[in-house]
């Protein structure tokens, strides 16, 4: 606030000078009678008056905010396309930039954070749309996707920093459960009828004497109840006390019981960590079961008149060995094959169990049979050969009997990995398919469907798929056969296997059709 005296004709003025400056009579064009009024205005004021220098107009504000706003908008617009091209540099680099590479999660969250800013800086979108489109084109949740995704974007374009999956880092709690005492007394409760309420009706229902419904009823009963709450009495009453332990306040929970079940289910379907190109060996725990020894082949598929099927178990039929193998072979298989093929034709059979792979001859070259030290009860083996500057050089298993230490006896695993040039300090010595997947995914986990689908699930597969198989078998076969080892005859086989091809983002409309099929 200030005053301006004026003479007589001035009269005085008070308030903002500003407030003068909005009166509509402000807005016209300065003529000549104008301007001398305003210098007879002017020269009215005072010297003490005159020194005062009042607040900016607010026009000269409203100015000073809009050139602000505008230099942050193309600071801000030159940070957003500085951290476009960045992110859009890293997604092109051919190497490994990327935790699990250009198909992990990392690199999928960089994807959507490219993604953001493109449709931020070339489309002019707002960042929670712009984010909504990412999270859908890349396969996020809407809501909380997206909201993730800003986050992302944001730390990207301050820091040039990617996110960090919190995969998997989770505190891991050790369980008493898991010990494998536990689990075999765990397992072995199981096993027994003592956890059943009924244990009439439950005999009844093994016996498919209970109607389909009722027994359907029962069986999920059974399930979620009566066996939950008898595995939780048995391990609070017996197991953890036995192990000086005791449960907590409110004791174990159902939910944890049926979780222990799962888990000791041995055949079911299972996801778990394997190391790259190597496969899960899965136990095959005792219990009442079907073995199914079967042959098929190349030309007429499954020899189904060659099929021997075994209940093994404790109290059935036994369990399945050579033996029986080599009398499949002779009784079985042999007359199928005549009968399929004729009397005049040669059957080459590959072998792919495991007590067929222990069926060898007396001298068969097998490091299991093989002493770590030379001498000993070892097997006397017959000669081998290994390949040494393309040559092929055959390698004696047995000492000569002029030998000074150890005449006429065998090697042992030293000395024949020293001879080859193999031997390292410190080295130690260390030793289904479509058939399984079609009895899981029809299977009520009962045995009776088990046998009545074990034919239907032979008959499904495919003579193309085991002429497949027979390939790759034969392929490795070779591989072995010019003496590479292991990991070089799986990179030959997969030569045979795995197609690479060089388009730029197109693959073949015949790739294209199987895919979707």
């Amino acid at each position: 606030m200030f005053s301006v005296t004026g003479n007589s004709e001035c009269p005085e003025l008070e308030g903002f000078l500003s407030d003068a400056e909005e009166d509509p009579g402000d807005d016209f064009d300065l003529s000549d009678g104008d301007k001398t009024a305003t210098a007879d205005y002017h020269c009215g004021i005072n010297e003490q008056s005159a020194s005062l220098v009042g607040p900016p107009r607010k026009r000269q504000k409203r100015a000073e905010r809009a050139e602000a706003s505008a230099k942050y908008q193309q600071t801000r617009d030159n940070q957003l396309t500085s951290a476009l091209k960045d992110i859009e540099k890293l997604l092109a680099l051919k190497k490994d930039s990327f935790v699990n590479g250009h198909d992990g999660l990392q690199a999928t969250r960089a994807r959507s954070i490219r993604s953001t800013l493109t449709m931020v800086v070339e489309k002019k979108k707002g960042l929670i749309d712009a984010s909504h489109i990412a999270a859908e084109a890349n396969n996020f949740s809407l809501n909380w996707g997206s909201r993730c995704i800003r986050q992302w974007t944001q730390n990207w374009i301050k820091t040039r920093v990617l996110p960090q999956s919190s995969r998997g880092r989770h505190t891991k709690v050790y369980s008493l459960l898991s010990e494998p005492a536990a689990r075999d007394a765990i397992r072995g409760y199981l096993r027994t009828n003592k956890w059943s309420v009924n244990p009439p009706r439950l005999k009844k229902l093994f016996a498919n004497e209970l109607a389909p419904d009722e027994a359907r009823e029962y069986a999920k009963q059974i399930i979620s109840q009566e066996m939950p709450r008898g595995l939780k009495g048995f391990v609070e009453e017996h197991l953890l006390p036995r192990m000086q332990c005791r449960p907590g306040r409110f004791g174990l929970s159902l939910s944890s019981m049926r979780r222990l079940m799962l888990r000791e289910a041995h055949d079911g379907q299972k996801k778990g960590w394997v190391l790259e190109g190597e496969q899960p060996l899965k136990k095959k725990g005792p219990g009442w079961g079907i073995h199914q020894s079967d042959f098929i082949c190349s030309t007429v598929g499954w020899l189904k008149d060659a099929s021997v099927t075994l209940e093994y178990g404790k109290n059935h039929e036994g369990y399945w060995n050579c033996e029986l193998f080599i009398r499949q072979l002779k009784e079985k298989f042999f007359p199928a094959f005549r009968a399929a093929h004729g009397p005049n034709y040669i059957a080459v059979v590959l072998v792919d169990n495991s007590q067929g792979h222990a069926a060898y001859a007396k001298d068969a070259l097998r490091a299991s049979e093989m002493g770590f030290r030379p001498g000993g009860k070892q097997c006397r083996m017959r000669n081998g050969w290994f390949i040494r500057n393309g040559q092929r050089i055959d390698q004696p298993m047995i000492f000569p009997p002029d030998h000074p230490v150890y005449p006429d006896e065998p090697k042992g695993m030293q000395q024949v990995l020293m001879e080859r040039g193999l031997w390292k300090a410190k080295l130690l010595m260390k030793c289904k398919g479509d058939l399984k997947r079609y009895l899981r995914e029809h299977c009520d986990y009962t045995f009776k469907t088990l046998r009545e689908n074990m034919p239907k699930a032979l008959a499904s597969i495919q003579v193309e798929l085991i002429r497949k198989w027979e390939h790759r078998a034969w392929r490795f076969i070779d591989a072995y056969g010019e003496g590479l080892g292991a990991k070089d005859a799986v990179t030959k086989v997969k030569q045979f296997s795995s197609r690479r091809y060089t388009s730029h983002r197109r693959i073949p409309e015949s790739l294209a059709q199987a895919m979707d099929q």
